[in-house]
C-alpha cells in the first residue's frame, strides 16, 4: 500500500477484530490471556501479509494485462504511466484466451 496512514488504519481495524474475537475465546475458557495475546498478533501479521500479497497480485495482473493491450512498441515505463495516470485498463478477470482491450 502507498499510503502509510491507510496501512496502520487497516492493521489496527484487523487487530480489533481479532481481538474481539480472542475475548470470545478467552472468556468462554477455551484460551488463556497469554495465548490469545500471541494468536492475535500472529493472525494480524498474517491476515496484513496475505492481504497485501493479493493487493500485489491484482496491480501485477492490471499491469501485465495493459501492458498486452499496448502496442507492441510501449515500454513499462510507459505501461505504469499509462496506469497511474489513469488510463484505461483492462479486466483483471480477463480469462488467458482472450486477447485484452483497454476498457473505454
Amino acid at each position: 500500500m502507498k499510503n502509510p496512514l491507510a496501512s496502520a488504519a487497516i492493521g489496527s481495524i484487523v487487530r480489533w477484530l481479532l481481538a474481539g474475537a480472542a475475548t470470545f475465546f478467552v472468556d468462554h475458557g477455551i484460551w488463556t490471556q497469554g495465548e490469545a495475546s500471541s494468536y492475535v498478533l500472529g493472525a494480524s501479521l498474517a491476515i496484513v501479509s496475505i492481504g497485501w500479497s493479493l493487493v500485489d497480485k491484482y496491480r501485477g495482473r492490471i499491469k501485465f494485462l495493459t501492458a498486452l493491450a499496448m502496442t507492441p512498441d510501449t515500454t513499462e515505463a510507459e505501461v505504469k504511466e499509462h496506469i497511474s495516470s489513469g488510463g484505461a485498463t483492462p479486466s483483471v478477470s480477463t480469462p488467458v484466451n482472450i486477447v485484452p482491450k483497454l476498457d473505454k
